[in-house]
């Protein structure tokens, strides 16, 4: 019998028994649904912790203020209570690091919480003095209006990011540039409107979508650099210097020596207060992918155990359909069709049913995907290596748990079988 002739046999074998069909593909359907599914979302999830990490750039380190337990020099009154708290990253070590070799320049920033009136909305906000590089340094872009220039200097200019543009002002208030808001007894205007696309949480800053920006100039002359800490029982003056220090490197080559060094300044000067903290975004970026190689590993021999338990299921289902097709076995046999004519029926039946359970199963997990973006906000991420790959996959264990079942169809004697019915 030619090939197309067995093709068009075994698929209209299958039609005959449409529910039978269906059940017995339903293990590779779930199978390559949730591993499609899972493959998504953790791809997406993966995409966007790396774009995060790359936002903050590859060639930057990031020193930050740290809160000790019990923090650096304090002045306490006659009753011992503590008035003034001294910590953190200071003048001193912005000078001694942009001497290093291979930095090429440092931006800062001062961060503290303000109150913010605007109107009838009275929010407690990050106000943020930074130098006026930091837009490029945080990997932001101007919405509207401008970015703080040097020429703002001490004068009451912001910038705010777009999550507090919406916590202060409604919707139909288009373009805002020129509005005021009060930043506890001050006036300061709003010349620009900032956005970091990629949710980027820069430590002792945080997300510059949600802070108020001024320049570390009008910082130092308006607030000073003292702030107030009422959390604990007795009220405190905090006094630091700095709270972040975002520093580019000149050769990206040698990011790790100059972080060593960096490192091990910071350790000495600062060994009693433990006051400061470092983070590498190329390190971060190392550590992901090495973190998601694993995972994928892990997804994919879930995924094999998953089709592995599908193909047996399949077998099983092949190997009680043989019994139950005795009779047309014979038949065909005693009409003159060869063993290998049998071979290729049940095994083109049951690459039929994996191929159209694997082409199922990637419908279901790319709908699952979406379903999991669209109501829980999370990022999916679709491959098409991993669809022609599930697909391949399928036609495979076809072709591996349906030669058993087939080859146990040809060995049955026809003359047995027909006598035996």
């Amino acid at each position: 019998m030619r090939i197309h002739d067995q093709l068009k046999l075994s698929f209209s074998n299958l039609m005959r028994h449409k529910v039978r069909s269906i059940l017995t593909s339903l293990g590779i359907i779930f199978g390559v649904g949730s591993v499609i599914a899972m493959l998504a979302i953790s791809e997406g999830a993966k995409i966007q912790a790396l774009a995060q990490i790359e936002a903050m750039g590859t060639d930057k380190i990031i020193v930050a203020t740290r809160k000790p337990p019990a923090s650096g020099k304090d002045v306490s009154d006659s009753s011992g209570n503590s008035l003034m708290e001294r910590y953190g990253i200071t003048v001193s070590d912005l000078e001694h690091i942009r001497k290093m070799d291979n930095v090429e320049t440092v931006s800062v920033a001062r961060n503290a919480r303000k109150k913010i009136l605007s109107g009838m909305k009275r929010l407690d906000l990050s106000l943020v003095g930074v130098s006026t590089d930091f837009l490029s340094f945080s990997r932001s872009e101007i919405v509207q209006g401008r970015w703080l220039s040097p020429i703002d200097g001490i004068t009451n200019n912001c910038v705010i990011g777009s999550n507090v543009r919406r916590q202060l002002f409604s919707l139909g208030e288009k373009n805002i540039v020129g509005s005021t808001i009060m930043i506890e007894r001050d006036i300061f205007r709003i010349v620009g409107i900032a956005e970091n696309l990629y949710g980027t949480s820069i430590p002792g800053i945080g997300s510059p979508n949600d802070c108020i920006f001024i320049t570390i100039m009008a910082s130092d002359s308006i607030f000073g650099k003292k702030a107030y800490d009422t959390s604990s029982r007795n009220a405190t003056v905090e006094d630091v210097d700095f709270d972040t220090f975002i520093i580019r490197v000149r050769d990206v080559s040698y990011i790790d020596y100059t972080s060593k060094r960096i490192s091990s300044y910071m350790a000495k000067l600062h060994s009693e207060t433990k006051d400061w903290t470092m983070l590498v975004p190329l390190d971060l970026l190392k550590q992901q992918e090495q973190t998601q190689n694993i995972f994928t590993i892990v997804m994919s021999s879930i995924a094999g155990i998953s089709l592995l338990v599908g193909g047996i299921g399949i077998m099983n289902i092949m190997l009680a359909n043989v019994y139950e097709r005795r009779k047309e076995i014979g038949t065909r046999r005693a009409l003159g069709a060869q063993k290998s004519d049998i071979i290729r029926q049940f095994l083109f039946e049951t690459i039929f049913l994996t191929s159209i359970g694997g082409a199922t199963g990637v419908a279901l997990g790319v709908l699952i995907a979406l379903l999991v973006t669209h109501y829980a906000a999370m990022p999916t991420a679709f491959s098409i290596w991993f669809i022609v790959l599930a697909l391949l996959i399928s036609a495979v264990i076809g072709v591996l748990f349906g030669t058993y079942p087939a080859w146990k169809a040809a060995q049955q004697n026809p003359i047995d079988v027909l006598r035996s019915e």
